[in-house]
């Protein structure tokens, strides 16, 4: 069989199966209860600050237009190579040549991923149409945001909003607008997506299905919520979480400092000051945090004891 080659290919084919291999453990579509881990590095790691996709792209470097494939037949083998497989090795060839086929795979992919129903390919599929995205393919990603399949809407949602990109917010606004007039009925994973990409390209519109994610799903989600909440840092996002900062409410304040990690500016930080006193000890935590978001752009501190937080607190104190 020919094998696929394209001028995009990955430089190399382990670090491309490395990079498929992935924990299912943030993205969610209807038919899959597990996630997958973004394939780049531009979400926050846990502990780390929030960092710039790897491969971020310039307006100049933005695909306008998806790759022809070298042989568009051979790759439809291998995408079908890829949902059946039914042996360790015909899986990882098709892995191969999917990952030397480029951004080319990926409408194929996407194709197929919203029509396939079984969740072991559809697993796979989502592996691969993660690893073979980046930064530079945003606008064509946009393009699908109103996929007639709603698994593709969802997955292109959440995939733009891990490289934040300020020409995705007009049609991410659009998105969540139509999956706010469905209401109930709306599915709750295109619901996060759309709400994610809007704050990743500077819009708040979503902000509500974000706070919602920060206080319920924050062990699970926090990594791409960091990642896109960074997009909307800005004084409106700030004063959005600021005005749901309610110190007589655990779990609402504690989720509104998460926002304001990632979204919020350092001339606000002496509005949080206060939480830095308060006795609950995750309030001030999260208000630390916070300020480290605000004020040096750092990422979270993690599992830190009591008495940790309160020295850590007592520098806050006198910085602001």
């Amino acid at each position: 069989m020919k094998r696929l080659v394209h001028p995009l290919a990955c430089a190399c084919v382990l670090g491309c199966l490395a990079a498929t291999n992935l924990a299912a453990t943030n993205f969610e579509t209807s038919n899959l209860a597990a996630s997958c881990s973004n394939a780049t590095p531009s979400a926050a790691q846990d502990g780390a600050a929030p960092a710039k996709p790897a491969s971020e792209a310039t307006a100049a470097t933005k695909l306008t237009a998806w790759p022809k494939p070298a042989d568009k037949e051979v790759l439809l083998v291998e995408i079908e190579k890829l949902c059946k497989a039914s042996t360790e090795e015909m899986e990882r060839t098709a892995r191969e040549s999917l990952a030397a086929a480029g951004a080319s795979a990926v409408p194929f992919l996407l194709d197929r991923y919203g029509k396939e129903r079984a969740d072991g390919a559809r697993d796979r599929l989502l592996d691969v149409a993660t690893s073979s995205t980046d930064a530079s393919m945003t606008r064509l990603l946009a393009a699908r945001f109103e996929d007639k399949n709603q698994p593709v809407r969802a997955f292109a949602l959440w995939r733009a909003a891990a490289f934040p990109d300020p020409e995705l917010k007009a049609p991410a606004e659009k998105a969540w607008a139509k999956v706010q007039k469905l209401g109930e009925k709306a599915d709750a994973n295109e619901r996060y997506a759309a709400a994610l990409c809007c704050a990743s390209a500077g819009s708040t519109a979503g902000f509500e299905a974000l706070l919602e994610a920060a206080g319920a799903k924050w062990d699970k989600k926090k990594r791409e919520l960091r990642a896109a909440l960074e997009g909307a840092r800005a004084k409106e996002a700030s004063t959005w979480a600021l005005a749901r900062v309610k110190p007589d409410d655990r779990k609402a304040t504690v989720a509104a400092l998460r926002l304001l990690a990632g979204c919020g500016v350092k001339e606000d930080a002496g509005a949080i000051k206060g939480l830095l006193d308060n006795e609950d000890n995750s309030i001030r935590v999260a208000a630390i945090n916070a300020l480290r978001g605000m004020v040096d752009g750092e990422g979270p501190l993690e599992d830190i004891s009591a008495f940790e937080a309160i020295e850590t607190a007592r520098k806050w104190k006198g910085r602001i």
